[in-house]
């Protein structure tokens, strides 16, 4: 298959309007993530969707975050998002442009789909159930999550999370993913700041391109995990048509600033 064309893009500060495109961009990307499709093989699944514009109606004004979006020249299209976390780091010198409209739409209308959501929780819900396969698997990330936080992160040093980047489907491997790790790269060389990641598989390679090394690794066999085999239709690690889900390897990555 030949190369995707690579296209223009200018990147931007996100603006609140901008949060449900976003959000569907995270969406239909985790959508395809065989290893969140595992996780919501639990009794609790992810609405993806509205955590994704709950963290961004939450955190857009905070100035301590930045988060942007990247445009197509051409077409004027949304076509990825990215957000950094500074922690520890002084105000005055984050290059912060929030979001240039009124949040209150945007809250109005999430509010509206969430209660929904909730209600459809409610009415699924039934007898409480006992722990399965995927709580356990979570409360694994989690407390793999917390180590990396705790232990291997420096606790006293001013540094920058990302906090997600994401790329629409039908836009990948077109350089917007590398548009938006440069603009954040950037903002770390000029601040003299390391950056911090917890990566997914499929991304790996790319924050590797760009200056990231791995620091440790949470290696995940999810047929260990799951309650049922893929279907046909579903996306795996390894070929489709062998039953099995594959192993998933998350990566906790860093980035030195460059002089």
């Amino acid at each position: 298959m030949p190369p995707s064309k690579r296209i223009s893009v200018s990147i931007q500060p996100l603006n609140y309007a901008d949060i449900p495109t976003c959000a569907q961009i995270t969406s239909s990307a985790f959508a395809v993530d065989p290893h969140t499709t595992v996780k919501n093989l639990g009794r609790k699944p992810y609405h993806m969707y509205d955590i994704i514009c709950s963290m961004m109606l939450d955190s857009l004004d905070r100035k301590t975050q930045i988060y942007v979006k990247a445009i197509d020249e051409e077409t004027g299209e949304t076509v990825g998002h990215a957000g950094w976390a500074f922690k520890d780091v002084d105000e005055a010198v984050i290059p912060w442009r929030g979001p240039g409209d009124d949040k209150l739409a945007v809250t109005k209308e999430h509010h509206e789909k969430k209660d929904e959501l909730a209600n459809q929780d409610k009415n699924d819900s039934g007898e409480k159930k006992e722990e399965d396969s995927i709580d356990r698997l979570k409360a694994l990330e989690a407390r793999d999550m917390e180590h990396w936080q705790s232990n291997i992160v420096p606790k006293d040093k001013p540094c920058i999370f990302i906090t997600g980047l994401h790329v629409s489907i039908s836009h990948q491997s077109q350089g917007v993913g590398s548009a938006l790790l440069q603009y954040g790269n950037a903002i770390a060389d000029k601040l003299g700041l390391t950056i911090w990641v917890h990566s997914s598989h499929q991304a790996y390679e790319a924050y590797k391109k760009f200056g990231f090394e791995v620091v440790r690794e949470l290696d995940l066999d999810l047929d260990k995990w799951a309650p049922r085999r893929p279907r046909e239709d579903e996306e795996v690690m390894g070929d489709k048509g062998s039953g099995k889900w594959g192993r998933y390897i998350i990566r906790y990555m860093k980035r030195d600033p460059k002089k």
